[in-house]
């Protein structure tokens, strides 16, 4: 994401006791500046100023980017969202989760307010180049295509959120492979290499707190950067700057080349909230969303392996949700009610064995499931015996498919748009960011939540 908050000068300067100093980052900076842009093919236009923070300073930094597109109340809603797929714990903060993440994962941020390029201080001067060779490409990014247009939230629909997220962090990581690798640039990277980055992400992601959460902040760093690398070797880079103006719109474009280079688009699915509003009266239709092969990905990768969770969320065609509210009492979190659309028959059968296992485990059996061919019904957080009866009466009338219309907007929860609107909880912050890699072969990472309200404009993991 963007970095949309500046942090100030006063927690932006470390003190060289604090490790990393900002004259010895500037200089390792400045050496490679020519060869990254050189690597990238895109001319570096002015020079980008540097400030060192430490891990407090990127804390502050990423909460004031998590509110500069989203209200408190929306980031809020967009945790118990999580919550209510099984994302997050029931009751956790999502802001608290997100914070102590980035602060402990993120290395660099890209600032495209103040054109700055914030480094943590406790980045060693070993992993400075891969923390500077993303950011750098971050700068480039912002200079030819304005990362600040990138970062305005795309109301009610996380996954084309999540795809944009993918190219641009995706992009700056296949950039510093390509300058990393030097005179073979991205030919260095096999097919083998580039299938293991996206799938150790998601599997050494399973050994931390809140995995699933912690996998879509990974999956643009590693698979988003797979699939730059494979079409910036196919096409040419730029195809990939063709694609700012053009942006890939679901995040299966992002995990499969063939799908992107065939621009293949989700089947609409349009809500029907009439039917919903009379079939459960006493719940208000508050947001309504898509999730996407990739937030799919994340949870199947929660109890499958990585090849099979991948085989189960492959097949996605198209879904939506709506996020149901009760009038009065409000529950812990919301009830969801959502349909999934699959390419073949087959591969609804696939991810319906999955997923039923999947919410299983998260709420043990206060969920609704039901395949009718290619289509899957669900619910989740069902409070009760009489919402489960509505809501068998109503699932599959609450969704219409239009197979072969354009696709249609929000239409019931989403409320009107304004400068703090946006989608869901890891999309709140909006920084280009580096992070913490899950492991010495990923270098570089942003963060994201079901790709919704909370990415740093840049940062490197």
């Amino acid at each position: 994401g963007d970095a949309a908050a500046d942090p100030g000068p006063s927690p932006s300067a470390a003190p060289a006791s604090a490790g990393l100093s900002r004259e010895r980052a500037e200089a390792i900076t400045r050496e490679i500046t020519t060869a990254v842009a050189s690597a990238r093919h895109l001319e570096m236009k002015s020079p980008v100023e540097i400030e060192v923070l430490d891990r407090k300073a990127i804390r502050a930094f990423a909460q004031n980017s998590m509110y500069d597109h989203h209200t408190p109340d929306e980031v809020n809603m967009f945790g118990r969202i999580d919550a209510s797929l099984g994302v997050i714990p029931v009751g956790a903060s999502i802001e608290q989760i997100l914070l102590d993440m980035l602060e402990d994962a993120v290395m660099g941020i890209y600032d495209p307010k103040t054109k700055r390029l914030l480094i943590g201080a406790h980045v060693s001067e070993a992993m400075l180049p891969m923390v500077s060779g993303h950011e750098l490409a971050h700068g480039l990014q912002d200079m030819h295509f304005d990362l600040g247009q990138h970062q305005i939230p795309l109301r009610g629909q996380s996954d084309a959120e999540a795809a944009r997220t993918f190219l641009i962090e995706g992009d700056a990581q296949a950039s510093f492979m390509a300058w990393n690798a030097g005179a073979d640039g991205l030919a260095a990277y096999p097919e083998a290499v580039l299938n293991a980055l996206g799938d150790q992400a998601l599997s050494l992601a399973g050994a931390l707190d809140n995995p699933i959460l912690a996998r879509s902040l990974q999956m643009p760093y590693a698979d988003g950067a797979a699939t730059v690398t494979r079409l910036a070797r196919e096409r040419g880079w730029d195809a990939v700057d063709a694609l700012y103006a053009d942006l890939p719109t679901t995040s299966e474009q992002m995990l499969h080349i063939d799908k992107l280079l065939a621009r293949e688009p989700a089947v609409p699915v349009t809500a029907r909230c009439d039917v919903v509003r009379e079939g459960l009266p006493e719940f208000a239709i508050v947001w309504e969303d898509t999730l996407g092969e990739a937030s799919l990905l994340t949870m199947l990768a929660d109890i499958e392996k990585v090849a099979q969770a991948r085989a189960a969320a492959a097949g996605w065609g198209g879904d939506r949700f709506l996020v149901l509210e009760r009038r009065h009492a409000r529950a812990v979190v919301p009830t969801i009610v959502g349909v999934f659309v699959w390419d073949t028959e087959s591969d609804a059968r696939v991810f319906e064995t999955v997923f039923t296992r999947y919410l299983d485990r998260a709420m043990r059996g206060a969920y609704l499931l039901e395949r009718r061919g290619a289509q899957v019904v669900y619910a989740t957080r069902v409070p009760d015996a009489k919402t489960r009866a509505q809501l068998e009466q109503i699932a599959w009338k609450a969704f219409r498919v239009d197979k072969g219309t354009a696709a249609p907007g929000p239409v019931c929860g989403v409320p009107p748009k304004s400068a703090k609107s946006g989608t869901n909880a890891a999309h709140a912050v909006s920084t280009q960011t580096s992070t913490q890699p899950s492991s010495q072969t990923q270098p570089s990472t942003q963060p994201s939540t079901q790709q919704r309200a909370t990415s740093p404009s840049s940062s490197t993991p």
